[in-house]
């Protein structure tokens, strides 16, 4: 089991900033949401949120909740990789 932690606003913004600064750099097309919302699950992708095995469907987004897998896209990787979906429900943004 793992540890739900969630992002604070200036946490997910410093996302969106990051992921912006790194497609200019590499003058790469932006797919991801300026906001970071999701427009099919309406969930922020930068967010954390976390499943349990047995129920997949419905995210858990209370904070220091046990989960079995978490998912969004962590700071690290918002600032060195192309964002071409949506970690929560898998919708692609460059389709």
């Amino acid at each position: 089991m793992k540890t739900l932690i969630r992002k604070s606003d200036a946490d997910i913004k410093e996302c969106c900033e990051a992921q912006e600064k790194y497609c200019k750099e590499k003058q790469y097309p932006h797919f991801a949401p300026s906001s970071g919302k999701c427009w099919a699950c309406n969930r922020n992708i930068y967010q954390n949120y976390g499943w349990k095995q047995g129920d997949w469907r419905h995210a858990i987004s209370e904070n220091g909740a046990q989960v079995d897998r978490i998912t969004g896209i962590s700071f690290e990787g918002s600032g060195s990789k192309l964002v071409t979906g949506c970690p929560h429900c898998n919708r692609s943004y460059c389709d």
